[in-house]
């Protein structure tokens, strides 16, 4: 599950940074979930290209049960009340699954490509619009043409209370 608020150009995005850094811990422990990626992606950063400033969260789900739950809970509402309500994205999850870690730095999402060939973290695919979804989880010493696609910062990694722990490191 993905959700994304596109923000103006000149909004602070230092206050996501902390927003991130004061609000990541809350989701740990959560039934059902399997793990969130703090994403984000700021305008003016020098070493990826993003046309805009956002925030947008990636979720993995034990089922659409923990999902819903998160999506009528208070802390998503306060999210709604703060941003607005987003468009929720989800797919189904395809082939083994391997979870970030504090090493990665980047992520790259990629909805609705060609298979790229390269090894993805996480595969899905979206049953009503029929787009695929790929997922790579980017350390800092990796190479840049890895960078083919949506690009956010990993700015915190949640681990919910979820008992399906994602496959290989």
């Amino acid at each position: 599950m993905q959700y994304k608020f596109v923000l103006p150009a000149d909004y602070p995005m230092a206050s996501i940074e902390h927003r991130i850094k004061d609000k990541g811990h809350l989701l740990n422990g959560f039934p059902g979930l399997i793990f969130k990626t703090y994403l984000y992606a700021r305008k003016d950063a020098t070493h990826y290209a993003s046309p805009v400033n956002c925030y947008a969260p990636f979720y993995v789900w034990e089922n659409h049960h923990a999902m819903v739950a998160f999506l009528q809970s208070e802390g998503f509402k306060a999210l709604c009340e703060q941003f607005g309500q987003p468009k929720v994205e989800t797919w189904f999850v395809n082939g083994e699954l391997t979870a970030p870690t504090a090493e990665h730095e980047l992520a790259v999402i990629r909805i609705g490509q060609q298979a790229s060939g390269q090894h993805t973290h996480v595969q899905g695919i979206n049953y009503s619009t029929w787009q695929p979804l790929e997922v790579i989880w980017v350390r800092p010493s990796e190479a840049q043409e890895l960078l083919d696609g949506d690009v956010y910062v990993v700015g915190y990694i949640a681990r919910g209370n979820c008992d399906m722990a994602p496959t290989k490191l």
